[in-house]
């Protein structure tokens, strides 16, 4: 299955924004503030699962793409549970 070219540039464009997504979470990074580090480590790999999930759409590598998913997929059910196990404490 063949992507049309003008979807292609789409999913190019979406990467450049996920890329300038990054920024944020890099800072968190960064940051010496135990408190805002936390999640962004979850968050770093949810934008980079993003990012190479649609590279592998924008070129046509659709086992990249499977790849960005599942670790999208992984950090989305990571921050889920931490969010459950955070409320079922309170």
């Amino acid at each position: 299955m063949d992507i049309p070219l003008a979807f292609r540039w789409v999913f190019a464009a979406l990467v450049v924004l996920q890329l300038a997504a990054l920024v944020p979470v890099l800072r968190r990074l960064r940051d010496p503030a135990p408190e805002r580090r936390t999640g962004a480590g979850l968050d770093l790999l949810d934008a980079v699962g993003s990012v190479t999930a649609l590279a592998g759409f924008t070129f046509g590598d659709f086992a990249v793409a499977l790849a960005g998913m599942a670790c999208v997929g992984a950090a989305l059910a990571a921050k889920g549970i931490l969010r459950y196990r955070a409320r079922e404490r309170t």
